[in-house]
């Protein structure tokens, strides 16, 4: 064999090595919480190989990915999801006691499959300092998603919430490629100016179940395996209660009583936030539509009662700020209800004519970031562009200008008259 030819071999198979150590390697890297947010951080992959073990090498110290160095190591667990044609594995290593408000930088995999890059992530500080998270929902994976998420992880913020229809796999097993481009888009995407990861806070929607199950969004994700319904509390002024809009959990009398004690428990925190599926107060769907009916009558006497400060609503496509309301009615010291989940999806038509609850709604895709401190609060509203045209509460910086802008881009969407659909079709396309 001449000297060409076993170099072109080599070459030949130093690709094939390579393709082979890459599609071992751990494809997906995403960041979510089972416990304290600021002492614990739970690392998410997957491997298409048949892994050793399940282990995240981490430190307060860039290390460049070099295991030998890093001062910490946990392992975790790993599972797969019967039915699955790829047979995949999923890893679950929850790292802890960590010091709250602290940069760790990590890498996961195995000694077979190799590690990923190594990325790095910020726990939440546990005093009352400044806190930023973005929230939206209703993603997809159609091209506007990575521009969105790119506009949002520009703002640097500590988390995002999602509320739910994140892939729209209908937790059919041979969706799996919509997964894989959704977990693709995050991990690509969602990392902050100074590149942090930005972790994940989820709540289900109807587009992750399918009759009884859903697979994926328990499967793929550690957040709360006991149940669809949970809380997480970030430092000493924010709590979230991430709630299931009927999909595998009703809205009571169980998923209430849970709601209304974990309410009551957290009553010296001062804002007390709820993120959920089905809107109470819809801006595209019927009022009286069968969700909403649902919500309302099992969670706003717990809100009114326990002084909710926000909830944020997605599954219609739109963009919506009510008046603050109370007892289902408008009421200066009532709840502010924000959405309507546009954070990837086409937004809908909406009519000109708005509800008596609405102060807002316009047809734009959209996601709020929200600032949180020791003695206040903002919400500001991003279009696909990166422009605000939303802020509250009006005194707030950049009000006036955003609605200025709000006004601009309501006439370039030019919403025609929509038809409101039937209330009993919840289970929106």
């Amino acid at each position: 064999m001449n000297s060409f030819r076993f170099r072109k071999l080599i070459a030949c198979y130093a690709l094939l090595c390579g393709a082979l150590s890459a599609s071992a390697m751990p494809r997906h890297v995403y960041l979510t919480w089972q416990g304290d947010t600021s002492t614990t951080m739970t690392v998410n992959y997957q491997t298409l190989e048949e892994a050793q073990g399940s282990l995240v090498y981490y430190d307060t110290r860039s290390r460049k990915g070099k295991i030998s160095d890093y001062q910490f190591h946990a392992s975790g667990t790993r599972h797969s999801i019967a039915g699955l044609p790829d047979k995949r594995t999923i890893h679950w290593v929850e790292l802890t006691s960590l010091k709250p408000g602290k940069t760790y930088y990590f890498v996961a995999g195995d000694d077979r499959n190799g590690f990923s890059p190594e990325r790095k992530f910020r726990t939440i500080p546990d005093g009352t300092g400044k806190l930023r998270f973005v929230d939206g929902g209703d993603m997809g994976t159609g091209p506007a998603l990575a521009v969105l998420q790119k506009q949002a992880a520009k703002q640097g913020p500590n988390f995002a919430t999602v509320g739910g229809d994140l892939a729209y796999a209908g937790d059919i097993l041979t969706n799996y490629a919509r997964w894989d481009a959704w977990l693709d888009a995050w991990e690509t995407n969602m990392v902050t100016p100074r590149e942090f990861t930005i972790p994940m806070v989820l709540a289900i929607g109807n587009h992750e179940v399918r009759g009884t199950n859903a697979f994926f969004y328990f499967g793929y994700f550690a957040q709360n395996q006991q149940r669809s319904y949970y809380s997480r509390k970030f430092g000493r002024n924010l709590v979230i209660y991430l709630l299931d809009t009927g999909h595998m959990a009703r809205h009571g009398p169980e998923q209430a009583n849970w709601l209304d004690k974990q309410m009551e428990a957290d009553a010296t925190i001062p804002y007390r936030f709820a993120i959920y599926h089905v809107p109470l107060y819809p801006a595209y769907r019927p009022y009286s539509g069968a969700g909403s009916v649902a919500g309302r009558n099992a969670w706003l006497p717990i809100f009114d009662k326990h002084k909710l400060t926000t909830a944020f609503e997605h599954h219609d496509h739109v963009f919506k700020r009510t008046k603050l309301l109370r007892n289902n009615q408008p009421d200066p010291q009532g709840t502010l209800y924000l959405g309507d989940g546009c954070w990837g999806m086409p937004s809908r038509p909406i009519t000109n004519t708005r509800p008596w609850y609405e102060a807002k709604g316009a047809s734009l895709q959209h996601f709020w970031l929200v600032d949180v401190s020791k003695s206040r609060i903002e919400y500001r509203a991003f279009n696909i562009d990166g422009k605000v045209f939303d802020v509250y509460p009006p005194e707030a910086r950049g009000a006036r200008k955003a609605e200025k802008a709000f006004e601009s881009l309501k006439i370039s969407a030019s919403p025609s008259p929509a038809p409101r659909r039937n209330p009993q079709s919840e289970g929106d396309k």
